[in-house]
């Protein structure tokens, strides 16, 4: 008989793509998920992996063998939140990954009813991204995930989960206050073309967004600026130092110098919540998800 754990660091390797990534996942170490795949390859008889360099490649079998075992890990991931959900107390732990500021603005406030209402759920919260997230939500290590996407940039693939769209979150354009469209009621990104551009990090979708938005409008931005945390894009703004885009929900409301103007047309970062399959049958679970839609609405 197959040892379940060891399927299951098959099929999240298989997710990951390097030991050192699945290592990270599960919090194994290196060596750790190694053995775990070497046993598993004594167990089944056959050859699991093929080394390309630093790189390790999943044979058919072993692709065959996660394609089957994912949906038998899956089947007992919803069998163990039925279990859960036939008891009648609210109670256990809740782990939920969020981006910064959905976790200010929607998680932590979630939070505080669920404190309130239901003492007996112990509700721990990670700041993440969304593609770390996923990944420590396909393994276990967290119970929802709080993540985005933005228009013109291609989404994450959450196989084996759902996701369950909370709001639409509009990006608008970040202005020193005396720029000379500070006044409109709102902005064609073709109408900035020739500005200085303040972005996100290079590798990340806001790093990419800047870059997607101008290409579209049929120009290529100027970027004199990156940084990952939004109030240091407002300052740069404020300080007449370039143009920002920024999701209306992780702005600061009215800073000094910075004016936020609309876009025409819109775009969005679309806010998602996202568990694995089953596992809102858990009373825990279903409360936080129904605490966090209704966070959602004033939004």
């Amino acid at each position: 008989m197959l040892d379940l754990r060891r399927v299951r660091v098959l099929c999240e390797l298989s997710r990951c793509g390097t030991i050192a990534a699945t290592a990270r996942v599960l919090g194994f170490t290196p060596s750790a998920v190694s053995q775990q795949l070497s046993a598993l390859e004594r167990e089944t008889g056959v050859q699991l992996l093929e080394r390309d360099g630093r790189r390790v490649l999943l044979t058919p079998a072993a692709r065959a063998l996660v394609e089957r075992g994912q949906r038998i890990v899956d089947d007992l991931d919803a069998a163990a939140a039925e279990l859960h959900a036939a008891r009648t107390t609210v109670e256990g732990e809740v782990r939920v990954g969020a981006f910064p500021s959905a976790a200010t603005a929607l998680v932590v406030p979630a939070g505080q009813v669920i404190a309130k209402r239901f003492p007996a759920v112990s509700l721990g919260i990670l700041e993440t991204d969304p593609a770390d997230g996923l990944r420590l939500l396909r393994s276990g290590a967290l119970d929802i995930l709080v993540t985005y996407e933005y228009d013109l940039l291609t989404p994450l693939s959450d196989g084996g989960t759902i996701s369950v769209h909370l709001l639409d979150d509009p990006v608008v354009v970040a202005l020193p206050a005396g720029h000379r469209l500070a006044a409109a009621e709102s902005i064609a990104i073709a109408d900035l073309s020739g500005e200085r551009w303040i972005a996100g990090l290079v590798g990340t979708a806001f790093g990419l967004l800047v870059q997607r938005a101008c290409r579209a409008a049929g120009f290529e931005p100027l970027i004199a600026h990156r940084a990952r945390e939004f109030r240091v894009q407002e300052a740069l703004a404020s300080a007449g130092l370039g143009i920002a885009l920024l999701p209306n929900l992780g702005r600061t409301t009215d800073p000094p110098g910075v004016r936020f103007v609309a876009l025409r047309p819109p775009i969005f970062r679309k806010v998602h919540v996202t568990f694995r399959r089953g596992s809102d049958q858990r009373p825990a679970v279903a409360v936080t998800l129904r605490e966090l839609t209704r966070a959602s609405a004033g939004h």
